[in-house]
């Protein structure tokens, strides 16, 4: 499969695409064997092959949403039940506060999901967040005391093989990891946050902030797309990235200064965290509005005659 640039493209050649599937394939394999028969990491590893050939099939033909997104929710929300990591922020199962928490943990984990696919947009920034987020829970279950368990061991298997994949990836990309490799890690990240909350091992305020960047920047721009009164399901290239990308001449850059800033900044605030939750989520508040006026900033959500908010064309 080769991906030809287009109007709202952020590369300039032809390129051949789908290479996450290497991704899957060799995390599936380890994955499948750490789990050892374990009904609940067996389960999610089949989950997540669900949507890695959702993500192949819509790599070869574009599926509608009307058929992603139902397989997307059916996915997640079986990953949410088979962790229970409902019944930590709702209680009983099957009380209505359980309910609650389910359905909020199924459409954050959807949006998740779409969101990473979303921000996979320029050379090696879908495959650096994920080494980061996965790098940043490894070092905090170590550093906590916990014993390394096939949870740990998974998120290892997921990271190298994330990590060999950039290498082909990195700015000039040589090859796209495409919606099967996105979506697949997407969707792995979720589980992992999700077995691991319910566990102790880790907590929400370490796993929002492992993910600031990439939520902050896809919310932002869908939020301020939709002020705008446009079409939030119509392809575009206004993320906050993406502008920044453009300016400073491809994605090297860009690429380089988000990992700089998970490994210089989130990581360390994820990995020693205060136990506290307010101390907790005031850390996570203050990055999250840090990044929303980088976004801003940016010009997130904006067409390319408004970068930043003013009225001009960028060069290109």
């Amino acid at each position: 499969m080769v991906q030809a640039p287009v109007a709202r493209s952020s590369h300039r050649k032809a390129t051949p695409t789908g290479g996450g599937i290497g991704i899957f394939l060799a995390a599936l394999i380890v994955c499948l064997i750490l789990a050892g028969g374990d009904r609940v990491m067996t389960g999610l590893c089949g989950l997540g092959t669900l949507i890695a050939v959702l993500g192949l099939i819509d790599d070869r033909t574009p599926l509608p949403s009307r058929v992603r997104f139902p397989v997307q929710v059916c996915a997640v929300s079986a990953a949410v039940f088979l962790s229970g990591s409902a019944v930590l922020l709702g209680g009983e199962i099957y009380s209505v506060l359980w309910l609650g928490a389910f359905l909020l943990l199924t459409l954050a984990g959807t949006w998740w999901v779409n969101l990473f696919n979303f921000m996979d947009g320029i050379d090696g920034i879908a495959g650096q967040q994920a080494v980061m987020m996965l790098v940043s829970a490894m070092l905090a279950i170590w550093i906590n005391g916990t014993p390394l368990n096939p949870l740990w061991w998974m998120m290892a298997a997921v990271a190298m093989s994330t990590l060999s994949f950039l290498a082909f990836n990195w700015p000039p990309a040589r090859i796209f990891m495409g919606d099967v490799g996105s979506t697949f890690l997407a969707f792995m990240l979720l589980c992992f946050a999700l077995v691991s909350m319910p566990s102790g091992w880790m907590t929400l305020p370490q796993w929002l902030l492992l993910a600031s960047f990439f939520a902050t920047d896809a919310t932002l721009t869908l939020l301020v797309r939709f002020f705008r009164g446009e079409n939030v399901t119509q392809a575009h290239r206004s993320h906050a990235y993406q502008r920044l990308s453009r300016r400073s001449g491809g994605a090297s850059r860009v690429t380089a200064a988000v990992a700089t800033f998970n490994l210089v900044v989130v990581m360390p605030l994820s990995v020693f965290l205060p136990a506290s939750p307010f101390a907790a989520f005031g850390i996570v508040i203050v990055v999250y509005a840090f990044l929303a006026m980088i976004c801003l900033w940016a010009g997130a959500g904006l067409p390319d005659e408004e970068p930043g908010g003013h009225w001009r064309r960028e060069r290109g």
